[in-house]
């Protein structure tokens, strides 16, 4: 260390600074920087030499700490989404105010008509709807609905459709439970006279409304007419989240199949990570509120004691940096000391471990996301895999990390 820390000192910098996301773009990574003049960052001083280790794109899970009986809300956190640690859902208290129910046509959908719905199994139905009501021009309508299918409910309509004369009677069975079976008299000629040459003609068809429930299917993105004499299995709540209700689950899984925001229980000894900074014990009661992606640069101060892992958000007005100006100029010495510092640090910081650190979330995080023009340093933070940037102009190589999720 004491090579190195004299190399260190013994560089000398460009009078100029850098943003950040220039060095990241234009530099290969690791480099070395440090602060620019009149430039401020929490947690680093002028002195400190900053290894820049490489740009990582971070997923995490904004959740509040549950006390005195999960009523009242504890510190903000951040858990990456590939924390290691299990979690288990706990009763929710939209599942007091609106318990689970289940149903076993459309007909029962539409007769408590919720906000949305989940198909619990595969669904195929098929209608001949009729183009108008004086025309015999008819389509056949055919529909298809996978398991776990989200199913917002929009309306009611009524579709014109064909029926042959051996659906007659169940079809007037269904519209005399609804209070429109006068309507099918008129419309098939009437009376004993009107079935009579529907008869003769083979199974001619007859016109007749049909009530359906207009539903938008999120998987599709579509519209669609469901007919109120479908069968099949639907729930308010969707299969994967009724699964997840047993045993313990990742984040990730929780996130993927489970609605937010969900009340969550540590049920055993989570693994300890030395980068942690919110400790997450068993038993630690949690609400999961949310998600966001942020990019990150992440890096080391270079100290006599040891590196400190430090990260900034990659926002538009982080601070200004300056750089070697040997490195500027490909001095090799400069080059080497570079590489003898990525050495150094590699085997004091493990940048993966890091990454999957749970911290105090800042009050202020939500408002950085949204806007760019705010920014913070973190001391410590959460990467995923090694990124690199493209080294000085001329070097058309660029490698960056893309996110997992």
């Amino acid at each position: 260390m004491e090579k190195l820390a004299a190399g260190l000192a013994g560089l000398r910098w460009s009078m100029g600074a850098f943003p950040l996301d220039l060095i990241v773009s234009r530099c290969r990574l690791p480099t070395l920087a440090c602060l620019g003049p009149g430039e401020y960052a929490e947690g680093v001083s002028e002195r400190d030499i900053l290894l820049i280790h490489s740009c990582r794109q971070w997923t995490t899970v904004t959740a509040h700490t549950l006390e005195e009986g999960h009523y009242v809300i504890g510190p903000k956190i951040d858990i990456p989404l590939q924390y290691p640690g299990k979690f288990k859902l706990l009763e929710q208290a939209r599942d007091v105010r609106e318990p689970v129910r289940y149903f076993s046509s459309v007909e029962e959908v539409a007769s408590v008509f919720p906000d949305r719905i989940f198909v619990m199994e595969a669904i195929t139905f098929s209608v001949k709807v009729v183009s108008g009501e004086f025309s015999e021009d008819s389509e056949v309508y055919n529909f298809t609905l996978h398991a776990g299918d989200e199913l917002t409910l929009m309306g009611q309509a009524e579709i014109l459709c064909a029926k042959t004369t051996k659906e007659r009677s169940r079809f007037t069975t269904l519209l005399r439970k609804l209070g429109r079976a006068g309507a099918l008299a008129g419309v098939g000629g009437g009376g004993p006279g009107g079935a009579g040459a529907a008869s003769g003609g083979g199974a001619r068809p007859i016109k007749g409304k049909m009530p359906c429930l207009i539903c938008m299917n999120h998987r599709t993105n579509e519209s669609l007419s469901l007919p109120f004499q479908c069968q099949g299995r639907f729930s308010t709540r969707s299969p994967l989240e009724l699964q997840m209700q047993e045993g313990e689950h990742t984040v990730r899984a929780i996130i993927e199949r489970v609605r937010l925001p969900v009340n969550v229980l540590v049920p055993s000894r989570p693994p300890r990570n030395p980068y942690d900074l919110h400790p997450v014990r068993e038993g630690h009661c949690y609400k999961l509120v949310s998600i966001i992606s942020k990019t990150v640069v992440l890096g080391l101060a270079l100290r006599r004691e040891g590196p400190a892992p430090l990260h900034f958000l990659l926002l538009t007005d982080t601070p200004r940096f300056a750089l070697p100006q040997g490195l500027l100029a490909g001095d090799p010495r400069v080059e080497r000391l570079v590489r003898d510092s990525a050495s150094y640090c590699r085997e004091r910081f493990d940048p993966d471990e890091y990454s999957t650190a749970v911290r105090e979330a800042p009050a202020e995080l939500a408002d950085d996301c949204a806007s760019p023009r705010r920014a913070r340093l973190c001391l410590p933070a959460p990467p995923r895999a090694p990124a690199r940037a493209p080294g000085p102009p001329g070097d058309g190589d660029q490698e960056y990390v893309s996110p997992d999720w």
